[in-house]
């Protein structure tokens, strides 16, 4: 997951550990060498303002998933979906860390540390579900004491 947790980081130029004021630093200083109207007024050619256009978006594109914290967090973790950015999932999985951040604690007191909550996440969101139990055996046996009980009443009428 490092090589996709750096190209988002990579585009504004910070390391994936920055702070928000790094972050905000990094994309105000991008953002202004790169915005189109600043890139065009500067007498480029029309491919080159196309190039500045396309690049600004990256920009902004980074920056609105890395400066907001759920969506930040998703993305860290693989579980981020840029396609799908206002879609169901993404939504509840944001609830879902939003009601993890406000908890202080756990039932003993003690604080959880981000890695614990972190790791729960993974745990729950992005490990493979178990396959389920075969009950295929548990239901035959349970028709089976059901039929005996059957014929043991039948007999001993």
């Amino acid at each position: 997951m490092a090589g996709r947790n750096g190209s988002l980081y990579a585009v504004l130029g910070v390391a994936a550990d920055c702070s928000d004021a790094e972050l905000r630093t990094a994309y105000r200083k991008l953002a202004m060498k790169w915005h189109p109207d600043k890139c065009g007024a500067a007498g480029s050619s029309a491919g080159g303002a196309e190039a500045a256009k396309v690049r600004f978006q990256k920009i902004q594109g980074a920056y609105a998933v890395l400066s907001d914290p759920n969506k930040r967090i998703l993305y860290d973790v693989g579980a981020y979906d840029s396609d799908g950015d206002d879609d169901g999932a993404g939504e509840i999985l944001g609830d879902i860390l939003e009601a993890m951040n406000q908890s202080g604690s756990t039932e003993n007191g003690k604080n959880e540390s981000f890695e614990d909550l972190q790791r729960q996440f993974e745990e729950l969101f992005l490990r493979p579900p178990a396959p389920p139990p075969t009950s295929s055996s548990s239901f035959r046996s349970a028709q089976d004491d059901a039929g005996k009980s059957t014929k043991r009443r039948a007999g001993r009428t």
